[in-house]
């Protein structure tokens, strides 16, 4: 990288902060370092997607950071303590992720495949008299939102007009109803 051709852009850089002009800062910042974060962050992360992204994330975190910057540092000093510390978060995070993953894969696993769909020769009437029995067995207001959704075949902005209650609890209630009908549903088979 040729340092020596990024002196104007830092002279241009550090006098719009000087005046407060943060925006035409940050495009000069981006215009003259915006191939050396990529690099940076290449080099950091190992992928052009996570690179690309982190680099915009950096050039953010430098223009928030323009009202507190005193000069004390060169722009490309203070540019690159801000890279070091985002790749070395997103890094962070990333291993943090995959153990996540990695730890809990078998119960992300039973959460997202439930049991298997039933054998093609069982009878669908007996499971439709199992289903209606178990709604039996649900307290009211469960049994109603369930109807109103499954029966009744009304959408969820429907049931939260009619109900006097936002979507998003009418989503809540509608998922610990069928939670409730799946455990019934379990019991009785």
């Amino acid at each position: 990288m040729n340092w020596e051709r990024l002196w104007p852009h830092d002279e241009a850089i550090l006098n719009d902060i000087a005046d407060g002009d943060y925006r035409r800062a940050l495009g000069t910042l981006v215009r003259g370092y915006q191939q050396a974060m990529v690099g940076f962050c290449h080099n950091m992360l190992g992928d052009d997607a996570s690179a690309e992204e982190t680099a915009q994330d950096i050039f953010l975190d430098a223009y928030k950071a323009m009202p507190r910057f005193r000069q004390q540092a060169s722009v490309r000093t203070w540019l690159f303590a801000i890279a070091r510390k985002k790749c070395l978060q997103v890094r962070r995070n990333r291993d943090r992720r995959g153990r996540i993953r990695q730890d809990k894969q078998e119960i992300i696993a039973q959460s997202a495949h439930r049991d298997p769909p039933a054998a093609a020769g069982e009878d669908p009437e007996a499971m439709l008299q199992l289903v209606k029995r178990s709604l039996g067995q649900l307290p009211d207001a469960e049994r109603k939102l369930l109807t109103m959704r499954y029966d009744t075949g009304l959408s969820v902005a429907d049931i939260a007009q009619v109900r006097g209650i936002s979507m998003a609890t009418v989503r809540r209630r509608l998922a610990r109803a069928l939670e409730a009908l799946r455990e019934v549903v379990d019991s009785e088979a």
